[in-house]
């Protein structure tokens, strides 16, 4: 997938990939959670995004965070890795 910063550019959000990230921590510290769960959070953000657009911002940021070894998505959900190490032991 392109960068975050290239997919906002293209959608012309307003948001940036700092804001996507805080989103995305904010809510995951509440938990894990379904990619579902946080799409209308980030239409809140930014009222002029559809559902479909919001779900592209998503899916681009929930791929730079996991590449960066900052989440775990499994299937439509989203954890902490650091939850994950703690519960294996």
């Amino acid at each position: 997938m392109a960068s975050l910063q290239f997919v906002i550019d293209s959608i012309c959000s307003k948001l940036t990939p700092e804001s996507m990230y805080r989103i995305i921590n904010l809510r995951l510290g509440q938990g894990p959670f379904r990619v579902a769960e946080i799409i209308p959070m980030v239409q809140q953000e930014d009222r002029s995004l559809d559902y479909d657009s919001a779900r592209i911002l998503v899916d681009a940021a929930l791929e730079a965070l996991a590449e960066r070894g900052d989440i775990l998505v499994d299937g439509g959900s989203v954890f902490s890795p650091r939850r994950e190490s703690n519960a294996e032991r």
